[in-house]
């Protein structure tokens, strides 16, 4: 089954009746049919009118019968451009809750080895840190509608590497292995230690005490009942309120993750922050202006390792997966621009909300702070950051000195 097939056949009957009749109507090209499932399918997920309801079919079909079929993929492409260029209007999208209440939990005997970052080749389009991932957990029991981990994973079971201790001791770690995250595959603390992870992840950390093991969360679960290795950073994804309740349903809201990153630093770990992935909605701006204000207002710079900030960018096969299993959401709206092999917001853009972002702190808050862009274009960092390298090796040769300097100080 191809594409369009695929596609086609995910969606409602109803709404396969309408693209069936169009089909028919304008003697569409199969390139045009594929044009305009998708464009129907990005309308359904967002709970928007069909393009039979949005365009002036009348005024189409009152054309002599040769200009009917130019005349409605011009229209089509024009509404689906204006539709695709305007922010997104959470006040109108009621996507409801989509926990993965039957999803189960079981212990496997999973090989364990370092990933990379999804970063495209070296340097040549995004900066990258050359993180090394560990994913001791695979799958995640939230729902963020632009996830691409659950196209990955079995849908309704977390998998838990089983007899991690003598896993992680079986590693064997270079120079190049500094920096490991374990939240690329699922959410570093949803399951907290009931598998005794984390407490495994402690004992690696403290024989390795110059690697840096990373936690990454959208979680508000409380692991604080005992010290951690000062290596050990806890990182919280955060967004905008409205990104949150629209687009992150089943997770911690704001205030429980700030919450949460204020008992880890309260219990002596250094805390980060991943405002990931940025979304361009109307009131964008003063919401993400207020989460900086927020953050700045409850820790001291000298609590937090890190601040670094992405916006959506989606793969083929994730735009796929969202279309294809009808997740309720209204990220497609976005312009969807090809950017490094993927599609996100435009560079100007991009440009626009980093800079909103990162001005909303004050200068003297970030200057104890390594900031960051993730997976983002090296020409975006100088006018956003006050900085820029030459390569992915400059990056990472910085961020390892800023962060060993800074876990070390204690």
């Amino acid at each position: 089954m191809n594409a369009k097939e695929s596609l086609y056949n995910s969606l409602p009957d109803g709404l396969k009746k309408e693209i069936d009749l169009l089909v028919s109507t304008f003697s569409l090209t199969e390139q045009i049919q594929l044009e305009l499932i998708k464009n129907e399918a990005d309308l359904h997920i967002a709970g928007e009118e069909s393009l039979r309801s949005r365009l002036d079919m009348d005024a189409i079909m009152a054309l002599d019968k040769g200009a009917r079929r130019s005349a409605f993929i011009k229209a089509m492409r024009k509404e689906m451009t204006s539709y695709f260029g305007s922010e997104i209007d959470y006040s109108s999208f009621h996507p409801g809750t989509m926990r993965h209440d039957r999803i189960s939990v079981v212990r496997e005997d999973i090989p364990l080895g370092f990933g990379k970052c999804p970063c495209p080749v070296d340097g040549e389009e995004t900066r990258c840190c050359k993180l090394k991932t560990l994913d001791v957990i695979t799958q995640c029991a939230f729902s963020c509608s632009y996830c691409s981990v659950q196209a990955f994973y079995d849908e309704n079971r977390i998998r838990v590497v089983d007899n991690l201790a003598e896993k992680l001791n079986a590693l064997k770690l270079d120079d190049s292995i500094w920096h490991i995250g374990t939240g690329q595959a699922s959410d570093s603390l949803f399951l907290g230690n009931d598998y005794n992870t984390l407490n495994d992840l402690s004992d690696f950390a403290e024989k390795h005490p110059n690697t840096v093991i990373e936690l990454k969360s959208k979680s508000k679960r409380d692991v604080f009942d005992r010290k951690y290795p000062r290596n050990i950073i806890f990182t919280w994804s955060l967004n905008a309120p409205s990104a949150i309740e629209k687009e992150e349903r089943g997770t911690a809201l704001l205030p429980q993750r700030l919450a949460a990153a204020e008992k880890a630093r309260d219990n002596g770990s250094l805390v980060g922050f991943h405002i990931h992935p940025m979304i361009r909605f109307r009131g964008w701006e003063e919401e993400y202006h207020a989460l900086a204000r927020e953050i700045e207002s409850r820790f001291d710079s000298k609590d937090i390792l890190m601040i670094s900030s992405g916006t959506l960018t989606f793969t083929k096969e994730n735009l796929r997966f969202i279309r294809e299993h009808g997740v309720s959401t209204r990220v497609l709206q976005m312009p969807k621009a090809p950017v490094a092999g993927k599609y996100s917001y435009t560079f100007e853009q991009k440009k626009e909300m980093f800079s909103h972002l990162f001005s909303s702190f004050s200068k003297n808050f970030l200057s104890g702070i390594f900031t960051y862009l993730c997976l983002e274009d090296p020409r975006l960092w100088l006018p956003v950051l006050g900085r820029e390298y030459k390569c992915d090796r400059d990056f990472e040769s910085d961020m390892r000195e800023k962060y060993l300097a800074k876990i070390t100080s204690a």
